[in-house]
């Protein structure tokens, strides 16, 4: 069923560019034909790289959900939570060890996936790559309810697919392909709301955004209130929205103080006001892969006069929650999370942003295919519009005053040409190295199934692969220790006297306050003996979703400077012991 305009506020098939009475193809064509689009570099390959670490971390709680219903850190082998336990509560609803720092939605979408498919790295990410095709058509359906205008959605909906952040992130089994869903989902349902008494759709978006990310579901909804409280174009959604408050309150607030500490232990509020802009400017440095500022500047100078009512009104939502974004979001997170997360908790800012420029396009076009087709090369196909003319001036990776980390690609072709999605897809299906898979390999070929190691990274990763015990993961001392004494976990959780394997990588953190020669020295004088089995070129991360940090099959790291080149880093090699109790 076509989508039909609010009357008086959008603009349908008459929009600017489309002589009146001039008919295009039914709504459903054009949808069909990007999702088309979308398969191929959503689901190709999908299983064929192992999972990486956070992704592991999702699959092993998700695991543990098909058994025991509830994400336990504990399921009577080994103790998982990569924070030490500070994303674990001692008890919740009287049952033990459960994780509540980060929300639950992502984790119990991979359990379902488990319980219907069985478990691999395909059947984990699949339900991603699922939400994230239902991104690119509730873009779809958002950009033809917000403008009326069925090319403004085409447009938007096919640079999203263009973006290799957005395609980066769409297939990791972690919670952003449901970010920039219910991200999306939340916008769609408010601009429907009054239209249908009852309509449940902004609330179970909204209460299913803030299960995936309080964040992202703190800027969607508090920019639909903020609108509709003082906003003229949104007057007809404030008592509907209002009306919803409570049934959102009802499913979300009770869960903040549950869960607070956890979610505290990676959030940074700021202390002194002189760190506020250097975050700003750093969340500004992440975003200009995905925000063409210099189109959108001079796009809209020059077509404000001719935008309806309705695109004006979508730009303030649009861009109200860009600006939100970029001024809420370095209250929490400080300069090198930023610079390490790139736009991870904040990736709803991608679809919003494709549909600003999709609509910037479907004006500027006024109607003729070939302008059209061109604009969309245009901001599809280069960074001409975007980030071309700042990383020229920039040059390279860098550290810039403030302090700001730049990511800059090397070379000039990909500064101007966005040879990224070229070379993402190039990459699918095809297998590419990582330290973990390679560790997860030698395990499960000379591993015996009682067997317990000892690493100091990947540990969810190893234990998703192999599902190997693993010593040492809580330091005797930790908060949850007693507790989880008292349940009865065996002695290898809380030391190292029962491993049979040390996999050591010397560019991680230390285990439990111990680096290797101190660990080893306190083997030995326990009455172990060490025997040296392997070692592995370390890859550091592997498949992580940020551009900037991920490495392509052929070309390697396009944004290192060039004193390291496209290989990045040099990090020493992952070493391999056998333990030997004589």
């Amino acid at each position: 069923m076509p989508l039909k305009p609010r009357a008086g506020d959008l603009r349908a098939d008459t929009a600017p560019g489309l002589p009146a009475g001039r008919s295009g193809p039914p709504d459903w064509i054009p949808l069909v034909v990007v999702l088309l689009l979308a398969l191929y570099p959503l689901f190709a390959g999908l299983g064929s790289t192992v999972l990486w670490e956070d992704e592991a971390d999702t699959a092993v709680f998700a695991r543990n959900i098909v058994r025991f219903g509830l994400p336990l850190a504990w399921d009577g082998k080994t103790f998982t939570d990569n924070d030490n336990g500070a994303r674990v509560a001692p008890s919740l609803f009287g049952v033990p060890l459960v994780l509540v720092g980060t929300p639950w939605l992502p984790y119990y979408a991979t359990a379902a996936s488990f319980a219907a498919f069985g478990e691999s790295s395909l059947t984990a990410r699949l339900p991603f790559a699922l939400a994230s095709l239902g991104t690119v058509a509730l873009l779809y359906a958002l950009m033809r309810r917000a403008t009326g205008d069925r090319r403004a959605a085409f447009a938007a909906a096919v640079l999203l697919i263009c973006s290799t952040q957005f395609l980066l992130y769409a297939r990791e089994c972690r919670g952003y392909p449901f970010n920039m869903l219910l991200t999306v989902a939340v916008f769609v349902s408010f601009l429907r709301l009054g239209e249908r008494r009852g309509d449940p759709w902004f609330v179970l978006s909204g209460i299913a955004l803030f299960h995936t990310q309080f964040l992202a579901a703190a800027v969607a909804l508090g920019v639909c209130g903020g609108l509709a409280l003082v906003h003229p174009a949104f007057r007809a959604q404030r008592r509907p929205l209002l009306l919803r408050v409570p049934w959102i309150a009802a499913f979300t607030v009770p869960w903040l103080p549950l869960s607070w500490s956890g979610v505290g232990a990676n959030w940074d509020g700021i202390a002194e006001a002189a760190k506020y802009p250097e975050r700003i400017g750093q969340l500004a440095a992440e975003s200009v892969e995905v925000v063409p500022l210099l189109g959108w500047a001079l796009g809209l100078s020059l077509l404000w006069r001719r935008l309806s009512g309705g695109d004006r009104r979508w730009l303030v939502l649009g861009g109200g929650t860009l600006l939100v974004y970029l001024l809420l979001t370095p209250l929490a997170l400080n300069q090198f999370r930023l610079a390490t997360y790139g736009l991870r908790y904040v990736c709803g800012i991608i679809p919003i942003a494709a549909g600003i420029t999709g609509l910037i396009i479907a004006r500027a076009s006024e109607g003729r295919p070939a302008r059209f087709a061109g604009l969309l090369m245009l901001f599809g196909a280069t960074h001409l519009a975007g980030g071309a003319v700042p990383w020229l001036i920039v040059g390279e990776t860098k550290t810039l005053p403030g302090p700001v980390s730049a990511r800059v690609p090397r070379d000039l072709a990909p500064k101007l040409l966005n040879l990224n999605t070229w070379w993402f897809l190039q990459d699918l299906g095809k297998p590419i190295y990582s330290t973990a898979a390679a560790l997860a390999a030698l395990l499960r070929a000379e591993a015996r199934p009682d067997d317990v190691i000892l690493t100091n990274y990947s540990w969810e990763n190893l234990y998703f692969e192999t599902n190997l015990k693993q010593g040492l993961r809580l330091h005797p001392m930790n908060r949850l220790s007693p507790q989880a004494r008292a349940l009865g976990l065996p002695a290898y959780v809380f030391n190292v006297d029962d491993a049979d394997w040390l996999l050591w990588r010397p560019s991680w953190h230390a285990l439990q306050g111990m680096r290797l020669p101190s660990l080893r020295a306190f083997l030995e004088a326990r009455g172990a003996r060490l025997e040296f089995v392997r070692m592995y070129p370390e890859t550091y991360w592997a498949n992580r979703p940020e551009l900037h940090f991920h490495r392509f099959r052929e070309i390697g790291f396009p944004y290192a400077p060039r004193t390291l080149g496209a290989q990045g880093i040099h990090y020493e090699d992952a070493l391999v012991f056998r333990v030997h109790w004589d």
